[in-house]
């Protein structure tokens, strides 16, 4: 990954980062304890999550820069515990200064664009090799998705583009990664700069066993990226040229 791309992810993190936090904060502490976008999930649950996240991804810098093994989590097990465990012991009150603190805290961690600490190979949270340059926008997108996740009417028409281009990128990778079927022939209606996108076949898995044509999608990146993410469509219904029965797409991450 290239100097500039690295700029790039740092800006898109402190961005999704700002959004987060701001949304987090017009939270209340007593509907912090209400339903989240996630099932099983309350706010705080996506809360402390977030928290434990920075920590987590702080570990991997710290692995980094000094080439000690230091990974995410032991495993997926004790990464769920310890969020069962810090939405029953952290006081709903220091849900938002917590979060703040540990915001700050990953950023003064974070190396500087020119860095070699960004070259290393660490493992991510499902225990898979990644670049360290990978980082920034890891918890970009975190912070963005957990947003829209703490469920007080954020949407993804609020992300920038660079955001729901990377968004869309992942989508694919992630769901090809998995062997997911899907077949989706998405055509975006507000990416001029982006022709390729006008007719773009989203189709990955064994395809026909998720339909036989492709399901076709019109609306603006960011409706489309929020339905494909599962995060429902941001205005409440899907956009003009896009029917309402569509199915369901794969699960996310």
């Amino acid at each position: 990954m290239s100097i500039e791309d690295i700029r790039r992810d740092l800006d898109l993190r402190a961005v999704g980062e700002i959004f987060y936090l701001r949304t987090l904060d017009q939270l209340t502490v007593n509907v912090l304890d209400g339903e989240s976008g996630l099932p099983g999930w309350t706010r705080k649950h996506v809360a402390v999550h977030m928290i434990n996240n920075a920590e987590a991804l702080m570990r991997l810098l710290d692995w980094a820069t000094t080439g000690v093994e230091n990974p995410m989590y032991p495993s997926r097990t004790v990464r769920d515990a310890e969020i069962e465990e810090g939405v029953a012991t952290i006081e709903v009150s220091d849900v938002r200064g917590i979060s703040h603190e540990v915001a700050v805290e990953l950023a003064a961690a974070l190396p500087e664009p020119e860095s070699p600490a960004w070259d290393a190979q660490v493992l991510n949270g499902r225990g898979e090799p990644i670049m360290a340059a990978a980082i920034p926008w890891m918890r970009a997108r975190e912070a963005l998705l957990h947003a829209l996740d703490l469920n007080i009417g954020m949407t993804a028409l609020d992300f920038p583009t660079a955001a729901i281009d990377r968004l869309l990128t992942d989508v694919e990778t992630v769901w090809a990664a998995r062997a997911e079927p899907a077949n989706f022939l998405l055509h975006i209606t507000d990416r001029p700069d982006r022709p390729e996108l006008a007719n773009y076949l989203l189709a990955c898995g064994d395809a026909a066993a998720f339909s036989a044509e492709p399901v076709e999608l019109t609306g603006e990146a960011a409706e489309l990226v929020s339905f494909l993410l599962g995060r429902g469509w941001p205005r409440g219904q899907p956009p003009a040229g896009t029917s309402a029965s569509v199915p369901q797409p794969p699960a996310w991450l």
